[in-house]
């Protein structure tokens, strides 16, 4: 089997828990861990689940070992490790990763709350899956713009 990819997530949310379930079902990449910022429920749920969990900010990493969680690390420990990381942070808060991620020689998926002018590239499955191979950095659409998008191509490829 070939390398896998490894792969780092960069919140753990509503997007982030099911960008790494996803990870995780996949033969050809390897989840190194998670990192957020929160000492909820979902923290405990990727550590119950053997995910690492690092924590994002230095403030991160202090509520987290007062609360007794087993934290791996911190985010530039994880980016150290990985091939990728998937940005699944609030909107904004990953225009302010880009740096970091790019400091440690990582390539980077933002995953819709960022600007297309962050890494001026828009990714789309249906419409432009060709143009993101090779690039260091690209954000991927929302749901909404995907769904638009997927209905829009099969509008166009029915010549309507």
């Amino acid at each position: 089997m070939p390398t896998r990819i490894k792969v780092a997530v960069n919140g753990y949310g509503v997007i982030g828990k099911r960008v790494a379930d996803a990870v995780r079902a996949q033969e050809d990449m390897e989840l190194l861990g998670v990192s957020d910022v929160t000492t909820d429920y979902r923290v405990a749920t990727a550590i119950t689940q053997g995910i690492p969990v690092y924590a994002s900010t230095e403030e991160a990493h202090q509520e987290m070992s007062a609360a007794g969680y087993p934290i791996a690390g911190k985010l530039p420990d994880l980016l150290d490790n990985a091939d990728v990381v998937v940005d699944c942070t609030p909107s904004t808060i990953g225009a302010g990763n880009l740096d970091l991620y790019r400091t440690h020689g990582v390539k980077s998926v933002f995953q819709g709350g960022e600007k297309h002018s962050l890494t001026g590239h828009s990714f789309v499955a249906h419409a432009n899956y060709s143009s993101t191979l090779g690039r260091d950095t690209t954000r991927v659409v929302s749901c909404n713009t995907t769904g638009t998008v997927r209905t829009l191509t099969a509008l166009k490829n029915a010549g309507l």
